[in-house]
């Protein structure tokens, strides 16, 4: 549970952090917390490193400091998406999750390598489409003979997946089959640049329209 929930439910009196960079880089957030919701719910805050006790009431510098906490977040977010942009165009894949049937090389995390079990059903499933399946067949065959779903699979074998395993096992649905066919990389190519964040300070990621996308064939 988030901080502020608890904060909400009464359970904090006191928040004690060690640099005030660590409650935020956002400033327009961060001076919300402190000017309005930490009042309103009676949370004492403190940054032991920056010297604030809003006990004491709050500097007029700290709004300062969060400028420059904001302005420090910017330009680490910049550096690293011209670092990702380099790579990107010099055709080294970006995607942190690689495509279910291809595993990272322990010993060069830029490259993949074939993950044969799942390549073998990623193969059968291009085999039924070509044979005239289509994807609601495939998935239901794939669910009667038991295959382990792609999220299944990877949890498995030890492998984070940001995607939890289904409620009912070995659930496969169209869709997935149909992401998998639609999947290019399957072919051997390099996609790069599907998706981008609008602002540093969002994490979602929207999708960019193909003609965009930066595509390195085999």
């Amino acid at each position: 549970m988030e901080i502020m929930e608890l904060a909400e439910q009464g359970l904090v009196a006191n928040l004690v952090v060690k640099d005030h960079s660590r409650l935020g880089r956002n400033r327009l957030v961060v001076g919300q917390l402190l000017e309005e919701d930490f009042v309103q719910l009676n949370v004492r805050y403190i940054a032991i490193m920056d010297n604030i006790d809003t006990a004491n009431g709050v500097s007029d510098i700290v709004p300062m400091q969060d400028l420059f906490n904001e302005w420090h977040a910017k330009n680490t977010s910049d550096k690293v998406r011209r670092v990702m942009q380099s790579r990107g165009n010099a055709g080294i894949p970006l995607t942190t999750n690689v495509p279910y049937g291809y595993k990272k090389d322990p010993e060069d995390k830029t490259k993949w390598l074939v993950d044969r079990p799942a390549a073998e059903v990623v193969q059968r499933i291009f085999r039924m489409s070509v044979s005239g399946l289509g994807p609601t067949q495939i998935a239901k065959k794939l669910r009667s003979e038991g295959v382990l779903t792609p999220s299944e699979y990877l949890h498995s074998i030890g492998v984070n997946c940001p995607v939890k395993p289904p409620v009912y096992p070995h659930n496969w649905c169209s869709s997935t089959v149909a992401a998998i066919l639609d999947r290019q990389e399957y072919t051997g190519d390099t996609v790069n640049f599907r998706t981008f964040r609008q602002s540093f300070k969002l994490k979602k990621r929207l999708d960019k329209p193909q003609e965009e996308w930066k595509i390195f064939l085999l």
